[in-house]
């Protein structure tokens, strides 16, 4: 099933290169490219839209070389946004690398402080590197090469698990929509759900926390009805529950572990590809 994925994702990038280099036809979305790296229990998902980049967390300190590695071989020298969806390690232990690296034209984060050796580290890079960044109290959107973004932001000023801080990022693509639910528990989920941006269906969903269960995922899997779903995970996926697992049975979404190898998933606006090593 895998290789057959990898091998119609090959097709699909063909088919939109010949659809490119015709001239004729109606106008079908961006291309957009989106590859969640395989760091373990750890987030790093890197976006191409187009030949603008958005890189949603930055996994642990200790994956710093390898996220470089992924961006220097795709020729990319500038990261439009970075989104990190809250302050634990293995959401921003690379941020500052990141930062210090490349030319970062804004950083967006949540609205609350951290105290913990990976986030001195972004202050200080932020700071030396003098690059823009917003605290989110509110939803902030933007778009890149046709491609829509948004990102909702937590509603209270203090939460009692941090992980509720979490930011939550929905990308529009034509057709074509994912949601990227950060470490979101029940309360930042019950939050997403009251969102206008959470009505309708998402062809992919990155499920919170690394495959924790919460109650309410139900309601957003009952209007999402996505075909596909994304787990950061490490080999032994100690935060996988089985009530996440048979929900994903439930509603038939073909599940992707990265601890698998890395994924990736490409979009053009009315047909999206999913594949695997």
């Amino acid at each position: 099933m895998r290789k057959r994925n990898l091998l119609l994702t090959i097709l699909l990038c063909l088919a939109l290169f010949m659809a490119g280099c015709g001239g004729g036809g109606a106008e079908k979305g961006a291309l957009l490219k989106m590859t969640f790296l395989d760091t373990g229990k750890s987030d790093c998902i890197v976006i191409e839209a187009g030949e603008s980049v958005v890189v949603n967390d930055t996994a642990d300190a200790d994956d710093a070389a390898a996220i470089c590695a992924f961006l220097d071989e795709r020729g990319k020298t500038k990261i439009a946004y970075l989104i990190l969806s809250h302050f634990d390690k293995d959401h921003i232990g690379s941020a500052a690398d990141l930062v210090s690296r490349y030319e970062v034209g804004c950083v967006l984060m949540p609205d609350y402080e951290e105290d913990s050796e990976a986030y001195r580290a972004l202050m200080q890079a932020l700071k030396e590197s003098d690059t823009e960044s917003r605290r989110l109290r509110a939803a902030y959107a933007f778009s890149l090469e046709g491609i829509g973004f948004y990102v909702d932001a937590p509603r209270e000023r203090v939460y009692e698990n941090d992980n509720n801080y979490s930011l939550i990022t929905c990308v529009t693509n034509g057709e074509n929509r994912f949601v990227l639910m950060g470490d979101a528990k029940k309360a930042r989920t019950g939050e997403f759900l009251e969102s206008e941006e959470a009505k309708g269906r998402f062809d992919l969903i990155k499920m919170p926390h690394h495959g924790n269960y919460t109650r309410n995922l139900e309601a957003l899997f009952e209007t999402a009805k996505p075909r596909y779903a994304v787990l950061t995970a490490d080999p032994a996926r100690q935060r996988v529950e089985e009530k996440t697992v048979r929900l994903l049975d439930e509603y038939g979404c073909e599940a992707y572990y990265t601890d698998e190898g890395t994924v990736t998933v490409i979009s053009d606006g009315s047909q999206v590809q999913v594949s695997q090593p």
